[in-house]
């Protein structure tokens, strides 16, 4: 698997999806599930767009 592969980028969505599994399952509603929700999908953002830079 090289840096730039897709097969990374598609584990690396297979993890973030896991935690955000995790923190629905777990979290409480509230503010602080609202910030993991968000950083979450940060850095989901952040890997499709190295994604696409790499192409």
């Amino acid at each position: 698997m090289n840096p730039s592969g897709t097969g990374r980028m598609v584990v690396a969505l297979v993890v973030f999806a896991l935690l955000a599994v995790l923190v629905w399952r777990t979290m409480e509603p509230g503010r602080y599930q609202q910030l993991a929700w968000l950083l979450l999908g940060f850095f989901a953002f952040r890997v499709v767009l190295g994604r696409l830079r790499s192409r």
